[in-house]
C-alpha cells in the first residue's frame, strides 16, 4: 500500500509507514467495518485490506506518478538480486494490480533514520539492574582480591602497620587477666592476614630506607610469628642501622639461645659487635659456642688465632714420690704470656689464680688437677687440666724393743725404726735420721702433741699397760701406730681409777664428799647441813633443759637443777674446806699428792706440758691446763644409773686452791 501522509511504499503486513511511521488506518469502511489499527487490536475478522484512492491536488504520489522502471535482473548473480532488492520496490498498480518497481534507495534510508529515532525508548530499570550487577561483582572481586591475594594482604599489612600504635603493642603482649578481651580482639584483627605478609611488608619499608615504619612490621610480624629467624636476622639488622647496638645483641643472642643453634648468621653478627666495641673476650666465648653448637671448623680456627695459646707443662700427669722429683713442675706460655694456674676445682680462672714465679709450681701432697691459662691483656686462653698424685713417703712404724708377754718384773723399753724394703743402708739410715718417735701407755692414741721418746727407756708401771707409738718423717707424715699389750705382776699395784674398785667394778665408796651427793641431796638437805645461802638466783645450767638455781656462801656455791618437784644438788664449787674430801685429797694440797691418791701410768709430759694419767676416754684421768694456762687435774666416772661425775682440783703455785665436783648431764 501507499502511505497517505509521504507517498511511500508500504508493505502489506506493516501498520506503520516506515519513512513518516503514520499508522495506516485507512479512512473508507469496507464491509461495515473499519480497516485500521484499532480493529486489527480488537482482533475483527471482518477487516479488509484497504485500497489506495487518488485525491486530486494531493501531494501523495499516485501509481501513476511514478516512473514505471522493471529492471531485468533475472540474469544477475544472487549477490546482485540482493543488492536490487535493497534498491528497488516492487508497486502494484491499484488498477490492474500488475507491479512494478521503483527506487527505494534514498527512502529506505530515511526511513532508517526516522526508524531509530522514534524507536530509541530507555529501559532504566534495566540499566540499573545492570549496574548492580555490576557493583555487586566489583565488590566480590575486590574481596577476593584483598583477602586472597598476597598482593592485597601486603595492602592490608601497610595499613595495619601504619596504624599500630606503641599502647597496642603493649595490650597485645600484656599478662594482665583484666585486658585479655581486649587482645583477643586486636589479635583478631592482626591475625586477618598471614603474618608472612608484615614480614614482607617490613622488608619492602627497610629496602625504602624507612627504618622506623620497618621496625614497627618487624615488631607486628614477630608478635604474630614469633622465632622467625630470617624476619629477625632484619629487625636486628635494622636496629644496627639505626645504631641501637644493644637491641640487636639482644635479638641476636636470642636466635643462638633459643630460636636456631645450628644457623650460623647470629653468631657471626654477634662476634662482629663484640670485636667492634672491644669486648674481645666475650668474641672468643661466642666463637667457641658457635663451634661447639654448629660443629663449624671456620669458629673453631677463627679463635685458635685469636687468643693465646694453651700453657705447656714439663710433667706428664701421673703418680709421683714427691721427694724423688728430679726437676720443679714447670707451666709455660709458648707465646711468653703469663701463666695462671690453679688447684682448686672451685676457683675461677685467671682471676682466682695463682700468677706462676719463672713458670715453677710447688707439688702439694695429695691427688690434685692442676689448671693453668696463658693471659694476653683481656684474652684468655684455653685452660690446661693435667692431674697428679703426688706422696711423701711413709716412714715404718716403729718397734719395741720388748715383745708383748706376761712378766714377772718391771722392764723399760726402747722404740726403734722399721725396715723398708729395697732401702739401701744409706737410704734408711737418712730415714731413721729424720724420724720422730711419739708414744702413749695411758691407753690414749698417740699424736704429734703426745709424749716424745728421745731415747730415754720408757719405764711401763705395774699391772696391765699397752704402748702406742708412732713416728713421724721430715715431711710430716705419720706411720701407722704400734700397739703392745703388756702385764706387770708386781706388787705393789697402781692405786684404783676415781669411782672404780680394783676388780674395775663401780664403787664411790671412798670418792664421796661428807654431807653431800650429786643427783640426790635436795636443797632442803643441803641447807640443813650448810646453812642458808647469801643469794639464789635463776641459772640456766649447761645444757641440761629444766630449770635451774645457783645459793651463793662465803666458801664458793652450789647448783641444783628440777627434777620433777625436787630441786637436787648438780655441781658444788668450793674454796675453803667445809667437809671431808674423796680420798682424803683437799684444798692445799700438791699436785704429786693429788695423782698419787688415784691411779697414774707415769707416763710422760705431752709436748703441750700435759699429761694422760691412766685413760684418755672420757679423760678419766689427766692433767690439763685451760686456756689461760691454769692447771688442773680432771677425773671423769660414771654412776651405776650411767650419771657423768666430775672430780677436778685446780691448783695454784702448785697446791689446790679449788675444787670442782659436777654433774654432768
Amino acid at each position: 500500500m501507499i502511505c497517505k501522509k509521504c507517498g511511500s511504499y508500504v508493505p502489506d503486513d506493516a501498520y506503520t509507514c516506515e519513512r513518516c511511521g503514520t499508522f495506516q488506518d485507512a479512512d473508507s469502511i469496507r464491509g461495515g467495518s473499519r480497516y485500521d489499527i484499532r480493529s486489527i487490536r480488537q482482533g475483527r475478522s471482518s477487516a479488509k485490506e484497504a485500497v489506495v484512492t487518488a485525491k486530486s491536488g494531493g501531494t501523495i504520489k499516485e501509481y501513476s506518478d511514478f516512473e514505471p522502471y522493471a529492471p531485468d535482473i533475472s540474469h544477475q548473480g544472487a549477490s546482485m538480486g540482493r543488492r536490487a532488492a535493497n534498491t528497488y520496490a516492487a508497486v502494484k498498480s491499484p488498477e490492474s494490480g500488475k507491479k512494478t518497481y521503483v527506487e527505494t534507495k534514498k527512502q529506505t534510508s530515511g526511513l532508517k533514520h526516522n526508524h531509530r529515532r522514534n524507536y530509541g525508548k530507555t529501559n532504566w530499570a534495566l540499566i540499573g539492574l545492570i549496574l548492580c550487577i555490576l557493583a555487586l561483582a566489583a565488590g566480590v572481586g575486590y574481596y577476593l582480591y584483598m583477602s586472597q591475594s598476597d598482593e592485597g594482604h601486603r595492602i592490608t599489612a601497610r595499613k595495619l602497620v601504619l596504624e599500630a600504635t606503641p599502647a597496642q603493642f603493649e595490650l597485645a603482649v600484656t599478662k594482665d587477666p583484666l585486658l585479655l578481651e581486649e587482645q583477643e580482639d586486636l589479635l583478631r584483627e592482626w591475625k586477618g592476614i598471614p603474618a608472612n605478609s608484615y614480614w614482607e611488608v617490613a622488608e619492602e619499608y627497610l629496602d625504602n630506607g624507612d627504618l622506623f615504619t620497618a621496625l614497627t612490621a618487624f615488631q607486628l610480624a614477630d608478635i604474630l610469628d614469633p622465632g622467625n629467624y630470617d624476619g629477625l636476622l632484619l629487625k636486628a639488622t635494622t636496629h644496627e642501622m639505626l645504631g641501637d647496638f644493644a637491641a640487636a645483641e639482644t635479638i641476636y643472642l636470642d636466635l643462638c639461645q633459643n630460636v636456631s643453634l645450628i644457623r650460623t648468621e647470629a653468631y657471626t653478627a654477634l662476634i662482629r659487635i663484640y670485636q667492634d666495641q672491644g669486648r674481645r673476650p666475650e668474641a672468643a666465648e661466642m666463637m667457641r659456642i658457635a663451634h661447639t653448637n654448629t660443629g663449624r671448623e671456620n669458629f673453631r680456627l677463627l679463635r685458635d688465632d685469636y687468643i693465646p695459646v694453651m700453657p705447656e707443662v714439663n710433667l706428664s700427669a701421673g703418680r709421683y714420690e714427691i721427694p724423688k722429683l728430679k726437676e720443679d713442675i714447670l707451666i709455660t706460655s709458648p707465646q711468653g704470656y703469663d701463666v695462671y694456674y690453679t688447684t682448686d676445682e672451685k676457683a675461677v680462672l685467671p682471676d682466682e689464680g695463682t700468677l706462676t714465679t719463672d713458670g715453677v709450681i710447688l707439688p702439694e701432697e695429695g691427688n690434685i688437677r692442676i689448671r693453668a691459662v696463658a693471659v694476653s691483656g683481656d684474652l684468655v686462653s684455653d685452660p690446661l687440666s693435667v692431674s697428679y698424685t703426688f706422696f711423701y713417703p711413709t716412714p715404718p712404724a716403729p718397734k719395741s724393743s720388748l715383745a708383748p708377754n706376761t712378766y714377772d718384773k718391771l722392764y723399760s723399753i726402747h722404740l726403734r725404726p722399721g725396715k723398708v724394703e729395697g732401702f739401701t743402708k744409706k737410704q734408711q739410715k737418712e730415714m731413721e735420721d729424720n724420724l720422730i718417735y711419739h708414744y702413749t701407755i695411758d691407753g690414749s692414741t698417740p699424736t704429734t702433741n703426745s709424749p716424745i721418746y728421745d731415747g730415754t727407756p720408757i719405764q711401763l708401771p705395774p699391772g696391765k699397760v699397752t704402748l702406742k707409738a708412732i713416728c713421724v718423717n721430715q715431711y710430716g707424715k705419720e706411720s701407722s701406730i704400734l700397739e703392745v699389750g703388756y702385764k706387770f705382776n708386781v706388787s705393789p699395784g697402781l692405786k684404783t681409777m676415781y669411782g672404780m674398785q680394783k676388780d674395775g667394778t663401780i664403787s664411790f665408796e671412798n670418792d664421796t664428799f661428807g654431807g653431800f651427793e650429786l643427783n640426790k641431796t635436795t636443797q632442803y638437805e643441803f641447807e640443813n647441813a650448810f646453812g642458808k645461802a647469801k643469794t639464789v638466783t635463776d641459772v640456766t645450767y649447761m645444757h641440761y633443759q629444766g630449770a635451774a638455781k645457783r645459793l651463793d656462801y662465803n666458801w664458793g656455791h652450789a647448783v641444783f637443777i628440777q627434777v620433777g618437784n625436787l630441786w637436787q644438788l648438780a655441781r658444788v664449787e668450793m674454796t675453803s674446806g667445809i667437809t671431808s674430801m674423796p680420798r682424803g685429797v683437799g684444798l692445799g694440797a700438791s699436785l704429786s699428792e693429788v695423782t698419787d691418791a688415784f691411779k697414774d701410768f707415769g707416763q710422760a709430759p705431752s709436748v703441750d706440758g700435759t699429761r694422760g694419767l691412766y685413760s684418755s676416754y672420757p679423760n678419766v684421768g689427766q692433767y690439763l691446763k685451760d686456756e689461760n694456762g691454769q692447771e688442773y687435774v680432771h677425773y671423769t666416772a660414771f654412776t651405776l644409773d650411767s650419771k657423768m661425775w666430775v672430780l677436778q682440783y685446780w691448783l695454784e703455785d702448785g697446791r689446790v686452791k679449788k675444787i670442782v665436783h659436777y654433774y654432768h648431764p
